[in-house]
């Protein structure tokens, strides 16, 4: 028992040293955004966030809630449950990123490209294809951990690696809502 204690505060440490370069990378970017509109002064071109955007906000927050649900689930072995949250966590998870591609479509049809003179534009596509690069990982992840919970691998005794998922997913739904109040407040 004491092995498992060992290996699963290597695995939780391995995942906040992944977490807090992700932080640093959007930390980096949303520095390079604020110090390029203040170098571009009146020339910054304030951009309204598509709606898609604020309906994937909800969608990756309901998508978190039944993260935390599967975790108390699995708290319980009630592993029916577990099996449902996860199915829901991941669907919404998909549906987080199509409202992204919608979100983008919506840019688009407004003359707001990925590249071109327009450098607000750029870093919105920059921060939100970053964000959704990472939450590619933590679908997978999430696939990963239904198929194991489909075959009943997670107890109330064994559950690290879908605490692990689950706490990665929480991060990335913060960070998004991150993102969104940054470009709401900053642009």
């Amino acid at each position: 028992m004491k092995t498992n204690n060992k290996i699963e505060k290597a695995h939780r440490n391995l995942l906040m040293f992944g977490m807090f370069s992700v932080i640093m990378l959007f930390a980096g970017l949303t520095s390079a955004y604020i110090v390029s509109k203040g170098a571009l002064g009146s020339k910054w071109d304030i951009i309204i966030l598509p709606n898609m955007f604020y309906i994937s906000t909800i969608m990756i927050s309901i998508s978190s809630l039944f993260g935390f649900f599967a975790i108390k689930y699995c708290r319980l072995n009630n592993f029916r449950m577990i099996k449902q949250s996860l199915l829901v966590t991941m669907c919404f998870g998909f549906l987080f990123a199509i409202c992204q591609l919608f979100g983008w479509n919506a840019l688009v049809l407004e003359g707001k490209f990925l590249s071109g003179n327009n450098v607000a534009a750029s870093y919105l596509y920059i921060l939100t294809i970053a964000h959704l690069l990472h939450l590619v990982g933590g679908l997978i992840a999430i696939i990963v951990v239904t198929f194991r919970a489909n075959k009943n691998k997670y107890t109330s005794q064994n559950y690290n690696g879908l605490k692990l998922a689950i706490r990665f997913w929480h991060f990335l739904a913060i960070l998004w809502i991150y993102l969104v109040l940054f470009l709401v407040l900053i642009n």
